[in-house]
């Protein structure tokens, strides 16, 4: 089961009340007019190689056959990444017995506090089985270059914000970015725009 769980909705809700922010998992569901069309940008993205929270490698290439929702942050992110992945927690709950078919994605720009064992803390907080990937300064900047992201680090000191892309990447079966979320779309809209990929896979 994927829906937040207690701990994690304490850590979420604690963090988000102290941005200010309503989680959006307790919104009311706007009515969506019209679901936007998947599109095809062939000029961003691509397969890559990390390491995940565990310290396995991995490849997107080995998700072939699962839809993936991609986005760019760091653990020390004070609003951007944990409203994000509760609102992903939201998508999958929207998404019912499809959830299986759409895994999480989430790539450090921050590797030096972003320890393996940090990330898999952090992530595990929200239990949507994210992958949590991260590797050195290099490797990240290939992956950032090749979905067209960007990011900042500030002045070096203990704790440091890191300025970075806030869009989340639909990414289909074959690997191949879909759709471009931004941070204002609702996890409704994200679900209605993430079936389309299950209806097209679908189609003989």
């Amino acid at each position: 089961m994927r829906a937040i769980d207690a701990l994690g909705c304490c850590a979420v809700f604690a963090l988000l009340a102290a941005c200010g922010a309503q989680p959006e998992a307790q919104k009311e569901p706007p009515a969506l007019e019209e679901v936007p069309p998947l599109q095809d940008f062939g000029g961003i993205g691509g397969d890559f190689a990390l390491v995940d929270q565990h310290g396995a490698p991995f490849e997107l290439q080995g998700l072939r056959g699962q839809a993936a929702m991609l986005f760019f942050g760091y653990t020390y992110c004070p609003d951007i990444c944990p409203v994000t992945l509760s609102k992903m927690g939201r998508v999958y709950q929207l998404l019912g017995e499809r959830q299986q078919e759409l895994t999480t994605l989430f790539v450090t720009v921050d590797p030096k506090r972003d320890t393996q064992e940090k990330l898999e803390e952090y992530l595990d907080y929200f239990a949507i089985d994210a992958i949590g990937l991260r590797g050195d300064k290099e490797a990240i900047d290939q992956v950032v270059r090749q979905y067209g992201a960007h990011y900042s680090l500030g002045a070096e000191q203990d704790a440091y914000l890191v300025d970075h892309s806030t869009y989340t990447y639909l990414i289909d079966q074959q690997g191949k970015v879909r759709f471009l979320f931004r941070q204002s779309d609702g996890p409704e809209l994200m679900a209605a725009v993430a079936e389309q990929l299950f209806a097209e896979a679908a189609k003989p």
